[in-house]
């Protein structure tokens, strides 16, 4: 992931935070990006997804698609795209390879993905990745790397 120069990290210590850090990441998002989210079960990748959606315009319901794969949103700011690789494994990730990629040669939509360590067949792909740890007392560590800057990511951020 070296074209991903851009680093910040950010202190999560609450849902408003969570809220917060979605709306100013949203601000930098554009269509065509292709973000990795990761970390363990239950780190918030889905929470974090439905933030994002919330904060893009995104009007009905942001759900998990891991049973599913892939969900599909046009009632925001740009069609969004959302995958989980969690249940192919990186084995079997790639084969939904050729169709992320159609999505992404497109570039109308917004693709995010959760467990994208699954899929390395990505990673010349992404614009953002984005990695949620487990704090104490409920609190999270939101990793960020990126290909354009994050000065945004910090503002108002405690």
């Amino acid at each position: 992931m070296s074209s991903l120069t851009y680093q910040s990290q950010i202190h999560i210590d609450s849902l408003e935070a969570l809220s917060r850090f979605a709306e100013r990441l949203a601000s930098l998002l554009r269509p065509g990006d292709v973000v990795a989210l990761d970390g363990n079960l239950g780190a918030g990748k889905t929470t974090l997804t439905q933030k994002l959606g919330h904060a893009l315009g995104v009007t009905e319901p942001v759900a998990s698609p891991t049973f599913v794969l892939m969900n599909e949103y046009h009632s925001g700011c740009c069609p969004i795209v959302h995958v989980d690789l969690y249940r192919l494994g990186e084995e079997r990730a790639g084969s939904l390879a050729d169709e992320l990629f159609a999505v992404i040669d497109e570039g109308r939509a917004l693709i995010l993905v959760e467990w994208a360590c699954y899929g390395p067949f990505l990673e010349p792909a992404l614009t953002f990745s984005i990695q949620i740890e487990y704090g104490v007392d409920e609190s999270r560590l939101i990793r960020v790397a990126a290909n354009r800057p994050l000065d945004s990511l910090m503002e108002g951020s405690p």
